[in-house]
């Protein structure tokens, strides 16, 4: 029994003295650190979402924002060109119907009956509204329809000083204002009081 407890006692001293040894050594025993492995197909625990190991969020992809498409500029709608007037303001002379002859202006009448273009064979014609007026080249003044003839003797316009002229192929009509009569070429004078067109009542005007 002595034996027993004297081998008891040394087996205390020694772990007495090797705690003692770890306990001025530091402490407690550390645990070995732990070695990744290295073997291949291994799950190294990695998040497989596709984030980055730094701890950084992968921005999401940003859709490309459309060009938009610019709006066409409208065509301007070209401005129609007027009709070009019939009888543009001027001076014509008039040639009559019936023998083909050049109208004059002898003040109390006019008469187609001449073949040589001078003063009183000139007449001045200018719109006024959706007629004409006539003015003769003996004294400059407005020749009027006064049924049985043609005067040019007047100063202001009034409904017997305009006339209707109307195109026919590359001859014209005239109508006078005081009854809405044709004229015509009578060879002594130019009287408006025809109710149809035909040879005489058309005359050839020809801008000087």
């Amino acid at each position: 029994m002595a034996a027993i407890a004297v081998a008891g006692v040394g087996m205390m001293m020694v772990c007495s003295s090797s705690l003692t040894a770890v306990m001025l050594m530091g402490g407690e025993e550390k645990e070995d650190p732990v070695v990744p492995s290295t073997t291949t197909g291994t799950d190294s625990g990695a998040d497989d979402s596709g984030a980055d190991d730094s701890g950084a969020t992968t921005p999401a992809a940003t859709t490309p924002t459309p060009t938009p498409t610019p709006t066409p500029t409208p065509t301007p709608t070209p401005t129609p060109t007027p009709p070009a007037e019939m009888l543009p303001n001027g001076v014509y002379t008039l040639r009559g119907g019936r023998g083909a002859k050049l109208c004059a202006d002898e003040g109390n009448r006019v008469i187609c009956n001449r073949d040589a273009v001078g003063a009183w064979e000139k007449f001045t014609i200018n719109k006024e509204g959706n007629a004409y007026t006539l003015r003769g080249g003996r004294n400059g003044k407005l020749c009027a329809d006064e049924g049985n003839k043609i005067t040019c003797n007047r100063d202001a316009v009034g409904a017997w000083e305009k006339f209707t002229i109307e195109k026919h192929g590359d001859k014209f009509s005239l109508k006078g204002g005081r009854n809405g009569k044709q004229c015509a070429d009578d060879a002594h004078t130019v009287q408006c009081n025809r109710p149809h067109v035909l040879g005489w009542e058309k005359f050839t005007l020809t801008p000087l």
